[in-house]
């Protein structure tokens, strides 16, 4: 298995993630929609990606975690910062 290739998958579907429980305290229909089809378009990938075979589940669960935890911190700051004031009522 390729470690870093589950680590930037997994950062990807955690920030997309967040970036939905963000969208729904949003105004917008459109970003929700948007951060939906992204979260659970990614979680098919990382889904693939865990479910192989490997000798190595305390390496997995360790670069599948800190994937995890960036993914959410890192699209957290996006969100606040960027995202949502794009999506803000005017």
């Amino acid at each position: 298995m390729n470690y870093f290739l589950l680590f930037l998958v997994t950062i990807l579907q955690n920030g997309s993630f967040t970036l939905v429980s963000r969208a729904r305290n949003s105004d917008s229909i459109l970003f929700h929609a948007i951060a939906s089809v992204l979260s659970n378009g990614i979680w098919f990938i990382v889904v693939r990606q865990v479910t192989q075979k490997d000798p190595n589940t305390v390496l997995l669960g360790v670069v599948y975690t800190l994937g995890a935890v960036t993914g959410s911190i890192l699209m957290h700051y996006l969100s606040m910062n960027y995202f949502e004031k794009w999506f803000k009522k005017k």
